[in-house]
């Protein structure tokens, strides 16, 4: 009587285990907070490679996707693109947890190929979850050989004064066209002597867009100069090869305007003899 009256008290408590079991297996689809943080579970674009030459163009566009789990308004979403060395925000709106966007791909200002950041942050910014993407340089296709399109000043001398005291300032203008990935541009100056001296000011990055406008630094070659020359090159940063270079010279200004430099021939041009008309018979 006693083993059938435990045995009968053991059956009633399994099945009040079981059903508090139930209990809390049913009540987890009902709950609304998940207490776990969100997640990227993809993220994607639709190009495999790029080059600098499509880039530069400002043709290019990509088309970036994602797919995100457990996002909730606590957590914002947002893309960004590597500039220099910081990732610089593509909107402030906050992104959906699925989507695509498409984007014209600018360069990073350095020479790193695109590349793309998604990120989860939560409500006090600290980072939650992120995946990158970058868009490789093409190796496969045949590199073209980078060409100096044009290079010149914007103005017609430099002041013999500002020269001697290391203030003088040179807008220039350039355009280079069929760029590789490791080259950069380079300016310079040439010096009687024969030696080349840099005239850039310095700046954030190395890298030099292939067309643009700036200023460069000249100094005084020698006090009885006449002119400076500027010099572009094209150089392959990794192996030293020089593509394309171009050279251009500026007249020294000393107490005014520079005189007019008039080319005169080396023999006078034969004097101009008119017809006169055939006399009619």
């Amino acid at each position: 009587m006693l083993l059938r009256q435990l045995l009968r008290g053991l059956v009633i408590l399994v099945a009040a285990i079981g059903i508090g079991i139930g209990g809390l297996v049913l009540a987890a689809p009902n709950s609304q907070v998940d207490p776990l943080p969100p997640a990227i579970l993809g993220f994607t674009s639709d190009a495999r490679t790029i080059t600098v030459e499509a880039i530069e163009s400002g043709a290019a566009q990509i088309a970036l996707s994602w797919q995100t789990v457990g996002l909730t308004d606590d957590f914002s979403l947002r893309l960004f693109a590597l500039v220099v060395s910081d990732w610089a925000p593509l909107t402030d709106q906050n992104l959906p947890p699925v989507g695509s966007a498409r984007l014209v791909v600018q360069p990073s200002l350095d020479f790193a190929p695109p590349t793309y950041r998604l990120a989860i942050f939560d409500r006090q910014g600290r980072l939650i979850s992120q995946q990158i993407v970058t868009l490789p340089y093409d190796t496969m296709s045949p590199l073209p050989t980078p060409q100096i399109v044009s290079f010149e000043a914007t103005v017609g001398g430099v002041d013999f004064v500002d020269l001697g005291q290391n203030r003088a300032r040179i807008p220039v203008i350039w355009r280079v066209r069929g760029r590789v990935p490791t080259a950069n541009l380079v300016f310079e100056q040439l010096l009687p002597d024969g030696r080349a001296i840099s005239v850039e000011l310095p700046r954030l990055s190395r890298w030099i867009p292939s067309s643009g406008e700036g200023v460069v630094a000249p100094i005084l070659p020698s006090n009885d100069a006449l002119n400076i020359q500027l010099r572009l090159r094209v150089v392959d940063l990794a192996d030293g090869t020089v593509y394309a270079e171009q050279v251009i010279t500026l007249p020294i200004i000393r107490g005014g305007a520079p005189l007019p430099t008039v080319e005169v021939p080396a023999q006078p041009p034969p004097p101009v003899v008119l017809a006169s008309p055939t006399p009619s018979n």
